[in-house]
């Protein structure tokens, strides 16, 4: 696919360029996500120069459900729009603090470890983390600062929060149900016990 550099976004392409934030090859890429997710929000009423973290978990989940789209793809979306936000526009206060994201990270690292320990395949674990990510990224929106504060009630609220606005199907829900971060922290660790 191959995007047009002058239509889509060239400030924005320019301001990437100049500050080389990605590889030049990359820059139509970026600028394209962004455009996407303008039209998105446009379509939402949501206003375009102020970070809404709802409305781009919306569009991040919707990119995810698309199987045309592939994880990298996602991943440079998401990647866009956080340099769009927050270095292009200058937007201060990131959705999502460093202790926040440490927090996560954190926890995610964890999780891997958990993993390997019961000898899961890596696209087994690519799917529980990317899980993961989506139920944090949800309990962040609803105001949980650390991962340590998440229930079994989150949990349901974001199976609810996938049937009823995300219209995933119930397998979707099922495997996200299977990939229950909660029961991964509780699992003990090696020498526990």
């Amino acid at each position: 696919m191959v995007y047009d550099n002058q239509t889509v976004l060239p400030e924005f392409q320019r301001f990437l360029l100049n500050r080389k934030l990605v590889p030049e090859n990359q820059v139509p890429f970026h600028a394209h996500w962004v455009s996407r997710f303008l039209r998105f929000a446009t379509g939402r009423d949501i206003s375009l120069v102020e970070y809404h973290e709802g409305t781009v978990i919306e569009f991040l989940d919707k990119l995810r459900m698309d199987e045309k789209i592939l994880d990298w793809q996602h991943r440079q979306a998401e990647h866009a729009l956080r340099l769009y936000y927050f270095h292009y526009l200058g937007i201060s206060g990131a959705p999502t603090a460093q202790g926040v994201q440490t927090d996560i990270q954190g926890t995610l690292k964890e999780m891997r470890h958990l993993i390997r320990l019961k000898h899961y395949s890596y696209s087994t674990e690519r799917t529980y983390l990317q899980w993961a990510e989506r139920f944090f990224a949800y309990t962040f929106q609803a105001g949980k600062k650390r991962t340590s504060d998440t229930t079994a009630e989150d949990f349901r609220n974001f199976l609810s929060h996938l049937a009823l606005r995300q219209n995933v199907s119930s397998s979707t829900q099922n495997q996200a149900f299977k990939r229950n971060p909660l029961s991964l922290q509780a699992c003990p660790r090696q020498g526990d016990g």
